[in-house]
């Protein structure tokens, strides 16, 4: 047995808001139980009062103390995952089951845009191949290292679940990440591990996140990804504006020394996908990638745009960055074109 936790936060404002994401979640547990069969799928209905700030990790945390499946999958309402992602989800229990308690699977994400998202029809692998090509028409981005975590829900709860301390948007997802890759790596952390740097492409990748995707790269030319629904994300909301203190809290937690982070909650068992030795990443990501058909010279999207492709940086996404991050805005103006 398997719960899918889908967090979903209403504004308490907007009858229409609360009305769409009911609809967006029925539809998704239809779809989950006609694929999978035997289901059981949570969901947290909070409406704030008064100051309340929405927090994803402790929301999720409270639907898995009253889960009571064996195996526990986090997405987010405003997801949707592809067809042979959902059909083996069967095969990646079982391969759990016979792993160790601490193994578990991270799903890749593509960002649709605006524009996508409102026609997109179920098209999972143009929209994959289109942003291979180095497009930017259908897809504006993707997350190799994603919340879309597949584990056993007993050691979650034994892990701590969510750190509570994270609200509003960001940052909890990859600190849970963080402490169960200590106890399933994959390989040595690198040196630059703590760097919490974001590169639009996959072949910029530094510190943590570029680790991070040595668990989910292969899953994305296997066709198992997930697309991310575009919607606005006003700053003045609360849950956004927390994004840069998560990021700050993050970049702390991460760079702690392990006697700072206190004792491991058990065994660590390598996740032996790799051999114990991590391949350099960009060429690693190469080969993967040609292997699945998708030579770097016609789809070169992991590592840059294709040539003549518009880069869409309007004005309001500039300042964006510049409110939640501005040392990234700083340091990225005199950054040079990715390779």
């Amino acid at each position: 047995m398997i719960d899918i936790i889908i967090p979903i936060y209403f504004g308490g404002k907007s009858p229409r808001e609360k009305s769409i994401k009911e609809r967006e979640f029925d539809l998704y547990r239809k779809l989950s139980l006609a694929k999978y069969g035997n289901v059981t799928t949570s969901l947290t209905r909070v409406v704030p009062h008064g100051g309340y700030q929405f927090s994803p990790g402790k929301e999720r945390n409270n639907i898995v103390n009253y889960s009571q499946s064996d195996f526990i999958f986090f997405l987010d309402v405003d997801l949707l995952a592809s067809q042979p992602l959902l059909e083996g989800i069967s095969r990646d229990i079982e391969k759990l089951k016979d792993t160790n308690l601490g193994a578990f699977f991270m799903f890749p994400c593509l960002y649709l845009t605006k524009e996508e998202t409102e026609r997109f029809d179920g098209d999972f692998q143009g929209c994959l191949e289109s942003f291979l090509r180095g497009e930017n028409h259908r897809v504006e981005g993707i997350a190799l290292a994603s919340s879309c975590l597949l584990m056993n829900r007993e050691w979650f709860l034994q892990l701590g679940g969510f750190d509570e301390q994270f609200v509003g948007h960001g940052g909890e997802d990859l600190e849970l990440i963080d402490r169960l890759t200590r106890h399933y790596p994959i390989g040595p952390r690198p040196d630059d591990y703590a760097l919490n740097i974001k590169a639009q492409h996959p072949g910029d990748y530094q510190g943590f996140r570029r680790y991070f995707s040595y668990y989910a790269l292969p899953h994305l030319f296997a066709g198992r990804f997930l697309v991310h629904q575009w919607h606005p994300r006003p700053l003045t909301h609360p849950y956004h504006k927390r994004r840069a203190n998560n990021d700050q809290l993050l970049e702390q937690m991460l760079a702690r020394s392990e006697a700072e982070r206190g004792p491991l909650k058990g065994p660590v068992v390598p996740c032996n996908d790799l051999g114990g030795e991590l391949p350099d990443f960009r060429e690693w990501m190469i080969r993967l990638q040609e292997e699945a058909g998708y030579p770097v010279s016609e789809y070169p999207g992991l590592l840059r745009w294709q040539e003549g492709v518009q880069r869409k940086r309007p004005l309001w996404r500039k300042l964006r960055k510049l409110y939640l991050n501005p040392r990234a805005f700083f340091r990225d103006m005199f950054k040079t074109t990715s390779r």
